[in-house]
């Protein structure tokens, strides 16, 4: 069935809210090395990256994290998570088509740098000491560093965001957007309050959750940001309509999910514009 109109209207909404946003104008950038990280240039022929350049930073542990780059010239990053360098055709082209709007997108292989299979469990296990030396190199760039991640990647941008307000009082994060997000600690009970993962409510972040209205996580989202604003953090939430959670991952989408999956780049500037009023 087609999507209902009126119900998009929150989604054409959130696509036209007005950002300060300048085309890039795509360039080669030459290979250069600094004493801080490596950064090699991707040619055309590297088709299964898509960026501009990949950063290699190195962790206080000497782990070395490739970061891959989508250049964008206004004054906003995006780091990603994604753990594997969000390696899907749509979060390529979704990154791509932010960086040609001026919002720089970053996305670091952390289970590849730690050398951790493509399971939930391994999110644990990734510490934050080489996401923190990322943030400080993103920082440099002089732009508004935001945090973004679906799925339970979310509870590792929480965990990150609580360890740098600790060690970085002066130098706050715009906000983070948890797209779809898995924060509960085991399966939930009927009956019974969910119980999440440790980094909920510990930051002081401002953050937006986007959840799908087809999943039966839509019911938890009020429950979920009254736990996250217990740290202090301003957050909204929005559900899409029409769509399950993970849409844009899958193979099965129906035409919302098409639709929706084509707009992505408009619901994160969207997004973004909702956390910058939060400061």
């Amino acid at each position: 069935m087609y999507p209902n109109i009126l119900k998009l209207k929150f989604l054409a909404l959130l696509c036209s809210l007005p950002l300060v946003v300048t085309n890039l104008n795509a360039t080669e950038h030459s290979t250069e090395t600094t004493t801080e990280n490596a950064t090699k240039t991707v040619t055309d022929s590297d088709s299964d990256s898509a960026a501009d350049l990949i950063k290699t930073i190195e962790a206080d542990d000497e782990t070395e994290i490739d970061v891959r780059v989508f250049e964008g010239d206004g004054d906003q990053l995006l780091l990603g998570f994604a753990c594997d360098q969000g390696s899907s055709l749509a979060e390529q082209q979704t990154a791509q088509s932010l960086a040609m709007d001026g919002i720089e997108v970053w996305m670091p292989d952390m289970l590849s740098a730690y050398m951790l299979p493509k399971l939930r469990s391994s999110l644990h296990e990734i510490p934050t000491n080489g996401l923190i030396q990322i943030i400080k190199q993103a920082k440099k760039t002089g732009k508004k560093v935001y945090l973004v991640a679906s799925g339970p990647d979310t509870e590792l941008v929480l965990r990150l965001a609580h360890e740098w307000e600790k060690k970085h009082k002066d130098s706050p994060l715009g906000g983070a957007l948890l797209m779809f997000p898995r924060l509960n600690k085991g399966m939930p009970e009927p009956g019974k309050a969910p119980v999440y993962e440790d980094a909920v409510g510990k930051t002081k972040l401002p953050i937006m959750i986007l959840e799908g209205e087809r999943t039966p996580n839509r019911m938890g989202i009020r429950h979920l940001s009254k736990s996250l604003k217990k740290g202090g953090s301003t957050v909204y939430a929005k559900l899409i309509p029409d769509v399950r959670g993970y849409f844009f991952k899958r193979d099965d989408k129906n035409v919302p999910e098409g639709l929706v999956t084509s707009q992505m780049p408009g619901l994160i500037k969207a997004s973004l514009f909702f956390l910058g009023r939060a400061h």
